[in-house]
C-alpha cells in the first residue's frame, strides 16, 4: 500500500482532516490568546479531551466519540483498552 499525498492547495483531497482542521481553528483557537508554546500545547490538550470524551458529535446519533467507542466495542465484543479510555 502506498502513501496518499495531498497536492499542496489542495483542501479538497482530504475533507475529513479539514473538516476538523476548520473545528478546531473555530472552536479554539480563535478564542484563546496564547503567550507560549506550552500555553498553546496545554489548551490544545484540553480542548482534544473536552472534543473527544464531552462534546456530542452530530454524525455518530449525537454521541460523544467516547461514549461511541464504548458502545461500538460492547456490541462488538471487544474489550475496552484501560490504557486509551
Amino acid at each position: 500500500m502506498e502513501t496518499a499525498f495531498i497536492d499542496p492547495g489542495s483542501p479538497w483531497q482530504n475533507g475529513f482532516a479539514e473538516s476538523f482542521n476548520a473545528k478546531f481553528r473555530r472552536e479554539q483557537l480563535t478564542g484563546e490568546i496564547m503567550d507560549t508554546l506550552a500555553g498553546a500545547k496545554y489548551l490544545a490538550e484540553e480542548w482534544k479531551a473536552i472534543y473527544n470524551h464531552e462534546r456530542p458529535h452530530g454524525s455518530p446519533d449525537g454521541m460523544t466519540p467516547k461514549r461511541y467507542w464504548e458502545n461500538w466495542t460492547q456490541e462488538n465484543q471487544l474489550a475496552v483498552d484501560p490504557v486509551r479510555r
